[in-house]
Protein backbone atom coordinates (compact mmCIF):
# COMPACT_ATOMS: atom_id res chain seq x y z
CA UNK A 1 0.00 0.00 0.00
CA UNK A 2 2.58 2.29 0.83
CA UNK A 3 4.73 1.28 -2.14
CA UNK A 4 2.03 2.49 -4.25
CA UNK A 5 1.66 5.66 -3.01
CA UNK A 6 5.04 6.55 -3.10
CA UNK A 7 5.23 5.45 -6.92
CA UNK A 8 3.32 8.53 -8.31
CA UNK A 9 5.57 11.01 -6.10
CA UNK A 10 8.67 9.37 -7.37
CA UNK A 11 7.21 9.63 -11.11
CA UNK A 12 6.33 13.55 -10.58
CA UNK A 13 10.04 14.00 -8.89
CA UNK A 14 11.93 12.82 -12.09
CA UNK A 15 9.67 14.24 -14.60
CA UNK A 16 10.72 17.54 -12.43
CA UNK A 17 14.64 17.38 -12.76
CA UNK A 18 14.33 16.17 -16.34
CA UNK A 19 12.33 19.28 -16.75
CA UNK A 20 15.22 21.25 -15.04
CA UNK A 21 18.14 19.88 -16.97
CA UNK A 22 16.59 20.41 -20.23
CA UNK A 23 18.27 22.79 -22.57
CA UNK A 24 16.85 25.62 -23.38
CA UNK A 25 15.27 26.57 -26.96
CA UNK A 26 18.04 27.93 -29.30
CA UNK A 27 17.15 31.13 -31.69
CA UNK A 28 18.96 32.11 -35.02
CA UNK A 29 22.64 32.53 -35.33
CA UNK A 30 23.97 35.87 -35.48
CA UNK A 31 25.01 37.32 -38.55
CA UNK A 32 29.14 37.06 -38.61
CA UNK A 33 30.58 40.31 -38.08
CA UNK A 34 33.44 41.96 -40.85
CA UNK A 35 36.91 41.67 -39.52
CA UNK A 36 38.40 44.46 -37.90
CA UNK A 37 41.52 45.84 -39.98
CA UNK A 38 44.48 45.32 -37.24
CA UNK A 39 46.07 48.75 -36.10
CA UNK A 40 49.02 50.08 -37.14
CA UNK A 41 52.12 51.29 -35.05
CA UNK A 42 52.58 55.00 -35.07
CA UNK A 43 54.94 55.93 -37.52
CA UNK A 44 58.24 57.32 -36.30
CA UNK A 45 59.81 60.79 -36.43
CA UNK A 46 62.16 60.92 -39.63
CA UNK A 47 65.45 61.11 -38.27
CA UNK A 48 67.38 64.58 -38.25
CA UNK A 49 70.98 64.55 -38.40
CA UNK A 50 73.09 67.12 -36.24
CA UNK A 51 74.26 69.74 -38.30
CA UNK A 52 77.64 69.44 -39.09
CA UNK A 53 80.62 72.28 -39.40
CA UNK A 54 79.37 73.79 -42.94
CA UNK A 55 75.89 73.19 -42.97
CA UNK A 56 73.06 75.97 -42.29
CA UNK A 57 69.98 75.63 -40.83
CA UNK A 58 66.85 77.08 -41.86
CA UNK A 59 66.29 81.31 -40.58
CA UNK A 60 70.10 81.08 -39.94
CA UNK A 61 72.53 83.89 -41.51
CA UNK A 62 75.10 83.15 -43.17
CA UNK A 63 78.76 83.09 -41.17
CA UNK A 64 81.60 83.51 -43.56
CA UNK A 65 83.96 80.57 -42.97
CA UNK A 66 87.15 82.25 -40.62
CA UNK A 67 90.11 82.87 -43.04
CA UNK A 68 92.76 80.02 -43.70
CA UNK A 69 95.56 80.52 -40.86
CA UNK A 70 98.51 82.33 -42.06
CA UNK A 71 99.72 85.20 -42.71
CA UNK A 72 97.64 87.98 -44.29
CA UNK A 73 98.03 89.34 -47.93
CA UNK A 74 98.04 92.90 -48.88
CA UNK A 75 96.95 94.80 -51.63
CA UNK A 76 99.43 97.57 -53.00
CA UNK A 77 98.12 99.61 -55.43
CA UNK A 78 100.02 101.04 -58.56
CA UNK A 79 101.25 104.70 -58.17
CA UNK A 80 98.92 106.20 -60.84
CA UNK A 81 96.04 103.94 -58.53
CA UNK A 82 96.35 105.76 -55.53
CA UNK A 83 93.34 107.19 -54.02
CA UNK A 84 93.02 111.29 -54.16
CA UNK A 85 92.42 112.28 -50.70
CA UNK A 86 89.32 113.32 -49.99
CA UNK A 87 89.90 116.96 -49.07
CA UNK A 88 91.27 117.86 -52.85
CA UNK A 89 88.33 116.55 -53.95
CA UNK A 90 85.63 118.72 -51.91
CA UNK A 91 85.08 122.40 -53.39
CA UNK A 92 85.38 125.57 -50.83
CA UNK A 93 81.27 126.65 -49.91
CA UNK A 94 82.17 130.31 -49.15
CA UNK A 95 78.24 131.56 -49.59
CA UNK A 96 74.79 129.86 -49.44
CA UNK A 97 75.18 131.40 -53.29
CA UNK A 98 78.24 128.96 -54.29
CA UNK A 99 76.24 125.91 -52.90
CA UNK A 100 73.28 126.89 -54.67
CA UNK A 101 75.14 127.60 -58.18
CA UNK A 102 77.28 123.84 -57.59
CA UNK A 103 74.56 121.62 -59.16
CA UNK A 104 73.73 124.38 -62.46
CA UNK A 105 69.89 123.70 -61.94
CA UNK A 106 67.55 126.28 -62.63
CA UNK A 107 65.23 127.43 -59.57
CA UNK A 108 61.53 126.88 -59.36
CA UNK A 109 60.94 130.58 -58.06
CA UNK A 110 57.11 131.93 -57.20
CA UNK A 111 55.23 134.01 -59.85
CA UNK A 112 53.69 137.03 -58.97
CA UNK A 113 49.66 137.70 -60.16
CA UNK A 114 50.97 141.41 -62.01
CA UNK A 115 54.41 140.77 -62.94
CA UNK A 116 54.75 137.12 -63.63
CA UNK A 117 57.67 135.08 -62.41
CA UNK A 118 60.24 136.26 -60.35
CA UNK A 119 63.92 137.06 -61.41
CA UNK A 120 66.86 134.97 -59.90
CA UNK A 121 69.95 135.98 -59.35
CA UNK A 122 71.88 132.46 -59.18
CA UNK A 123 71.53 131.05 -62.66
CA UNK A 124 74.30 130.93 -65.53
CA UNK A 125 74.07 134.04 -67.66
CA UNK A 126 76.43 136.12 -65.16
CA UNK A 127 75.12 139.03 -67.05
CA UNK A 128 72.00 138.57 -65.59
CA UNK A 129 72.85 137.58 -62.09
CA UNK A 130 74.72 140.95 -61.73
CA UNK A 131 71.71 143.18 -63.30
CA UNK A 132 69.35 141.26 -60.85
CA UNK A 133 71.71 141.42 -58.13
CA UNK A 134 72.02 145.65 -58.43
CA UNK A 135 68.20 146.00 -58.91
CA UNK A 136 67.94 144.00 -55.79
CA UNK A 137 70.21 146.32 -53.77
CA UNK A 138 68.56 149.66 -54.90
CA UNK A 139 65.36 148.39 -54.39
CA UNK A 140 66.26 147.12 -50.60
CA UNK A 141 67.63 150.95 -49.97
CA UNK A 142 64.52 152.21 -51.59
CA UNK A 143 62.14 149.76 -48.60
CA UNK A 144 64.53 151.37 -46.23
CA UNK A 145 64.19 155.00 -47.33
CA UNK A 146 67.35 155.53 -48.30
CA UNK A 147 67.71 155.08 -51.90
CA UNK A 148 71.56 154.91 -52.72
CA UNK A 149 72.56 156.81 -55.00
CA UNK A 150 75.73 155.14 -55.73
CA UNK A 151 73.71 152.37 -57.21
CA UNK A 152 72.50 154.90 -59.71
CA UNK A 153 74.14 155.74 -63.28
CA UNK A 154 76.07 158.60 -63.70
CA UNK A 155 73.09 160.14 -66.34
CA UNK A 156 70.47 159.09 -64.40
CA UNK A 157 71.40 159.73 -61.06
CA UNK A 158 70.10 163.11 -60.02
CA UNK A 159 66.74 162.66 -61.95
CA UNK A 160 65.58 159.07 -60.22
CA UNK A 161 66.73 160.46 -56.71
CA UNK A 162 65.04 163.42 -57.21
CA UNK A 163 61.54 161.88 -58.02
CA UNK A 164 62.17 158.80 -55.54
CA UNK A 165 62.75 161.56 -52.65
CA UNK A 166 59.99 163.55 -53.52
CA UNK A 167 57.90 160.52 -53.15
CA UNK A 168 59.01 159.68 -49.58
CA UNK A 169 58.45 162.40 -48.50
CA UNK A 170 55.02 162.37 -49.42
CA UNK A 171 54.69 159.39 -47.30
CA UNK A 172 54.88 157.01 -50.14
CA UNK A 173 57.27 154.37 -48.50
CA UNK A 174 57.10 151.39 -49.51
CA UNK A 175 57.22 148.07 -47.14
CA UNK A 176 58.56 145.54 -49.65
CA UNK A 177 59.09 144.54 -53.32
CA UNK A 178 59.14 141.94 -55.46
CA UNK A 179 61.87 141.65 -58.70
CA UNK A 180 60.74 140.15 -62.00
CA UNK A 181 62.20 137.79 -64.41
CA UNK A 182 65.38 140.02 -66.30
CA UNK A 183 64.83 140.28 -69.99
CA UNK A 184 67.65 141.66 -72.55
CA UNK A 185 67.03 144.90 -74.11
CA UNK A 186 67.96 146.25 -77.80
CA UNK A 187 70.86 148.66 -76.85
CA UNK A 188 72.25 146.19 -74.14
CA UNK A 189 70.07 147.29 -71.09
CA UNK A 190 68.55 144.80 -69.01
CA UNK A 191 64.94 145.22 -67.93
CA UNK A 192 62.77 143.68 -65.37
CA UNK A 193 59.22 144.25 -63.86
CA UNK A 194 59.03 145.22 -60.20
CA UNK A 195 56.17 145.60 -57.72
CA UNK A 196 56.65 147.78 -54.52
CA UNK A 197 54.16 147.19 -51.29
CA UNK A 198 52.70 149.44 -48.82
CA UNK A 199 50.01 148.82 -45.99
CA UNK A 200 47.24 149.74 -48.57
CA UNK A 201 48.10 149.47 -52.17
CA UNK A 202 50.96 148.53 -54.38
CA UNK A 203 52.48 149.85 -57.03
CA UNK A 204 54.01 148.17 -60.61
CA UNK A 205 56.72 149.21 -63.02
CA UNK A 206 60.01 148.42 -64.67
CA UNK A 207 63.53 148.89 -63.59
CA UNK A 208 66.42 149.09 -65.80
CA UNK A 209 69.77 148.11 -65.81
CA UNK A 210 72.98 149.14 -67.55
CA UNK A 211 76.52 147.77 -67.41
CA UNK A 212 79.08 150.10 -66.22
CA UNK A 213 82.55 148.62 -66.43
CA UNK A 214 82.81 145.56 -64.64
CA UNK A 215 79.72 146.05 -62.37
CA UNK A 216 75.67 146.87 -63.32
CA UNK A 217 74.19 149.84 -62.33
CA UNK A 218 70.50 151.01 -62.42
CA UNK A 219 69.45 153.79 -65.00
CA UNK A 220 66.61 154.13 -64.79
CA UNK A 221 62.88 153.21 -62.24
CA UNK A 222 59.62 153.84 -64.12
CA UNK A 223 56.68 153.54 -61.64
CA UNK A 224 55.26 156.25 -59.19
CA UNK A 225 54.71 155.87 -55.73
CA UNK A 226 51.67 157.54 -55.03
CA UNK A 227 49.94 154.24 -55.66
CA UNK A 228 50.70 152.87 -52.81
CA UNK A 229 48.46 154.90 -51.38
CA UNK A 230 45.67 153.78 -53.69
CA UNK A 231 43.62 150.98 -51.49
CA UNK A 232 43.84 147.38 -53.14
CA UNK A 233 40.39 145.73 -53.79
CA UNK A 234 40.37 142.61 -54.02
CA UNK A 235 39.33 141.28 -57.41
CA UNK A 236 35.96 139.44 -58.06
CA UNK A 237 37.14 137.97 -61.68
CA UNK A 238 39.04 134.48 -61.04
CA UNK A 239 42.70 134.50 -61.67
CA UNK A 240 44.17 132.25 -64.43
CA UNK A 241 47.55 132.65 -64.96
CA UNK A 242 47.69 131.19 -68.51
CA UNK A 243 45.09 132.87 -69.89
CA UNK A 244 47.32 136.13 -68.88
CA UNK A 245 50.72 135.20 -69.17
CA UNK A 246 51.08 136.34 -72.60
CA UNK A 247 50.75 139.63 -71.45
CA UNK A 248 53.42 139.62 -69.28
CA UNK A 249 55.67 138.44 -71.66
CA UNK A 250 55.67 140.64 -74.42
Amino acid sequence: MRIRLLLPVLLLISLTVLGCHKSPRQGPAPAPQPAQPAAQPPTPPPMVRPPGRNQILPGQPQQKSPPPPGPSRSITLAPDQQAEPLLSRTRPLSSAATLMALARQTRALPEDFKIGPLGDNRTEDQDENGAVSAAEAFLTGLVAGKPDGALLAADSEKTVLDTLIYGLKQGYTPSSFRLGTPKVQDDGEIAANVRLFSADGSAEGEIYMARAGKKWLVSDLQLSLAQLAVKREKSKEKYFPSAYRWLLEE
